[in-house]
């Protein structure tokens, strides 16, 4: 029966794909609903390059708090570095497509003028 059959799945392929695309970016990238959502509906339409050595396993483990020099380690020489250097851009969107995964790390400066993790950007970049 399965073999004469086989079109019977289409419907359940066509709906399971998405789900599947949809779970990967909530476990894998940690998006909320709404951003895995939005991920997924500019699926085909999005393209993101990371700097070099940029891996979102090591991504995951900057923590605020950490200085800039323990972040230069994990994930290396960032695309861009903007508002004095408080601002580390590690993904930004290829050729002309406004979607893209970003990636930033924010900083702000102790007392002794070291730069230390404030906070980590981790979303989906989906508005034109």
């Amino acid at each position: 029966m399965l073999k004469k059959n086989w079109y019977l799945f289409v419907p359940f392929v066509l709906i399971a794909i998405p789900g599947l695309i949809f779970l990967f970016y909530t476990v894998k990238y940690g998006y909320t609903t709404a951003e895995a959502i939005e991920a997924l509906r500019y699926f085909t339409q999005s393209q993101t390059r990371y700097a070099q050595k940029y891996s979102d396993d090591h991504f995951n483990t900057i923590k605020p708090g950490m200085d800039g020099r323990t972040v230069f380690e994990l994930i290396g020489v960032p695309f861009e570095r903007h508002n004095d250097d408080a601002e580390w851009i590690y993904a930004l969107p290829q050729g002309t497509t406004p979607y893209y995964h970003e990636r930033i790390v924010r900083f702000t400066r102790d007392k002794n003028n070291v730069p230390r993790v404030k906070e980590t950007v981790k979303q989906f970049h989906g508005k034109p």
